[in-house]
Order: structure tokens, then sequence, then C-alpha cells
């Protein structure tokens, strides 16, 4: 899956930082509903137009999409290297 992921952000054009928090939340989302299964929980699939309006978003062709926020993800993506930077100082070593 993850050869897949990224493939498939190299050919949308997307720099580093959009890359792997795409692959971020996409882990997350598999944990959460692998927890959630484990727990004997019912999963709720949200309508077919939701994901296709969803997948529209994430793949930067609905305008009136908040997720088109390049400033968000140049954020985010600070704030995860100053947390790499506080729990492993030597990471660069």
């Amino acid at each position: 899956m993850n050869e897949v992921t990224l493939r498939a952000d190299r050919t949308a054009q997307v720099t580093p930082a959009q890359a792997f928090l795409r692959r971020y939340y996409l882990n997350k989302a598999c944990e959460i509903q692998t927890a959630a299964t484990a727990a004997g929980a019912r999963l709720v699939v949200p309508h077919p137009d939701i994901c296709e309006l969803t997948a529209r978003q994430l793949a930067g062709e609905d305008d009136s999409s908040d997720l088109q926020d390049d400033r968000a993800y140049d954020l985010a993506w600070a704030a995860l290297l100053r947390l790499v930077e506080r729990i492993a100082p030597d990471h660069k070593d």
C-alpha cells in the first residue's frame, strides 16, 4: 500500500510535505478502523457521494475545499519537524 500511495502522490505533483501528511493521515485512518473493528464496533461507511467529494477535495479538484490550503501543509510539516527535533535531536546524524 505504501508504494501505491506514494506513486499516486507523485503523479499528482504534490510536495514532499503533502505526500507525507496524506500518507500519515491514511495510516491513522487505517489504525482507527482496525482498532474499531478489533473492538467489535460497527463501522459506518459514508455515502458514496461523500466519498467522491472527499476524493475530489484531496485531489484539489474542488474549489470550495479548505483542503487546498497549501499553507496548512507547510504549517503542519514545520510542526512535525519541530517534534522530530524535540524527541530525536540526533536524527540527522
